[in-house]
């Protein structure tokens, strides 16, 4: 199963558009997550998941979105762009991520604070809208967590949209349509 993740609070916009294309293009099980129906808390900093397994906070990232990141093949990550950085929500859940370190499950981290890297060597990309300008740090940054998860980055696509919606771009919908080739062919030589 292919995983979206998008920090988007808006269903119709064109985080979530570009991150369906991407989907439907691979061919394969998917499923897209919106953070906004999660609800994903803020990380506190308290480490408690190093001693305890798993994050104290009972939301749907400890009820649902950890086993479905470690089950899933490969991961889309998608925020919009809020200047210059990635949404709120695309934070929080990776901030949260510490968790999935501390579970026992993985690769061994090389620095033993860090838990394990039970991410590493899945197929990641990354996608993100923007009326104006700034998605290249909002990429950026999604892309730093893929690598910190150690996961193979297939690509990106940021989509300087102005107040268009996307959809209606037969350019960002092809850019779309490649990354989601991009993924389908990197789980193959899997």
């Amino acid at each position: 199963m292919i995983l979206g993740i998008c920090g988007s609070g808006r269903k119709e916009g064109n985080t979530g558009g570009l991150i369906e294309e991407v989907l439907k293009a691979t061919g394969g099980e998917s499923e897209l997550i919106w953070l906004i129906d999660i609800n994903p808390g803020y990380s506190t900093g308290c480490m408690r998941c190093v001693v305890e397994g798993n994050c104290w906070q009972q939301d749907g990232m400890t009820t649902m979105l950890y086993k479905k990141m470690l089950d899933a093949e490969a991961i889309v990550l998608g925020s919009p762009c809020y200047y210059g950085e990635v949404s709120g929500l695309m934070k929080s859940m990776m901030d949260r991520s510490i968790a999935l370190g501390y579970m026992g499950i993985g690769k061994e981290s090389e620095n033993p604070m860090h838990g394990r890297k039970p991410l590493a060597g899945k197929p990641g990309a990354v996608v993100g809208a923007v009326a104006g300008h700034g998605i290249e740090h909002t990429l950026e940054v999604m892309e730093k967590f893929l690598g910190y998860s150690e996961m193979k980055v297939v690509g990106k696509l940021g989509a300087i949209a102005g107040m268009d919606d996307v959809r209606e771009k037969p350019e960002f919908m092809e850019q779309a349509r490649q990354l989601g080739l991009k993924i389908k062919e990197a789980l193959k030589g899997k």
